[in-house]
């Protein structure tokens, strides 16, 4: 890892893998969040489920571009799995 990708990862509290369902086409998705590392920042599922930060996220469906989709799944990703994602 280099200084650059060190000083990257220095900056976020959590990353996040949501797999998403489209309510319109059914389509299924992934969606990485990046959390920046401030106060009150989600750094576990639970508290990102419950968060404002998720809430202000917008998703859009690849397929047909509904904005409207259902998180099926979320998984918490350690940072240096960041690169690999």
């Amino acid at each position: 890892m280099n200084e650059a990708e060190e000083g990257d990862y220095e900056r976020l509290a959590a990353r996040f893998r949501l797999d998403l369902r489209c309510e319109h086409c059914v389509a299924e998705s992934q969606f990485f969040v990046d959390v920046p590392r401030v106060d009150d920042a989600p750094t576990g599922i639970d508290e990102l489920l419950e968060s404002a930060f998720l809430e202000r996220q917008r998703f859009v469906c690849s397929s047909c571009a509904n904005p409207i989709g259902l998180i099926a799944g979320v998984v918490q990703l350690r940072l240096p799995e960041a690169c690999d994602a």
